[in-house]
């Protein structure tokens, strides 16, 4: 049997297996000299660090592809742990994690990046849609969707795209809102981060509240990370509206 594992920076192990740790990662060797060296593993995922001083987390491009079978489970697992700790889901900075998301490429996937900036990839190959649950027009609209998300992630770092994704996510929404699935959802969720961020404050609401009582979503297990992602920005947003007093 191969295995591949890959070995990232860090600036400080410290820091690092604390985060490692609380996602549920045990740390399984650690050396201290000559060269400051760890490994975590979780349910045989293996990543090995190294520390040097010169290090830059906000620079870092660094990232590795975790194929897992039961990427959702992890994703609940990793979001729990950083709840726990934090008190809320980080999704801004260092370090933070995405939603699951279906990709246009085929594949169900979330990322989070670690206190070094590391950026760990973690998803599944897409089951083949049963039957025909769905019309081909909310299929294309889906799909449509997928790609503006790609986008907006992609570049939601990036300052000279930032004024650019809340338009695209505007006129996106706007074209398949008669067409509620998935993506639809997490576009209006993302939206209304970027309204949050922006000071919009009245648009996120709007937002969130039309996500959270749509009927689609109501009682409907495979919404619950899109519902989780609201409830999150609802208390940014509460949080938001007492700075602004």
């Amino acid at each position: 049997m191969n295995r591949t594992i890959p070995i990232l920076p860090c600036k400080d192990l410290d820091t690092l297996l604390d985060f490692y740790r609380q996602i549920g990662f045990e740390v399984t060797y650690r050396q201290k000299s000559p060269n400051p060296y760890a490994i975590v593993e979780k349910e045989g995922i293996r990543l090995d660090f190294y520390a040097v001083s010169h290090h830059d987390p906000k620079t870092s491009y660094h990232t590795c592809y975790v194929l897992a079978d039961e990427a959702d489970r992890l994703y609940e697992q990793f979001t729990a742990g950083l709840r726990n700790k934090k008190g809320k889901l980080p999704t801004r900075g260092l370090p933070r994690i995405s939603e699951i998301r279906d990709k246009a490429y085929g594949v169900r996937e979330f990322m989070f990046s670690d206190p070094a900036g590391n950026c760990i990839r973690v998803g599944r190959k897409l089951d083949a849609p049963e039957g025909s649950a769905i019309s081909a027009e909310t299929a294309a609209a889906g799909k449509r969707l997928a790609l503006v998300l790609d986008y907006a992630y992609r570049f939601e770092d990036d300052e000279g795209e930032f004024e650019k994704v809340p338009a695209l996510l505007d006129k996106a929404i706007e074209r398949d809102r008669h067409l509620p699935c998935d993506n639809l959802f997490k576009a209006m969720s993302l939206r209304a981060d970027y309204a949050i961020q922006l000071g919009e404050l009245d648009v996120a609401e709007r937002l969130l509240q039309e996500v959270k009582t749509h009927p689609l979503t109501a009682g409907q297990s495979r919404f619950h990370t899109v519902l989780q992602r609201v409830a999150d920005l609802e208390a940014a947003l509460n949080e938001r509206k007492n700075q602004d007093k």
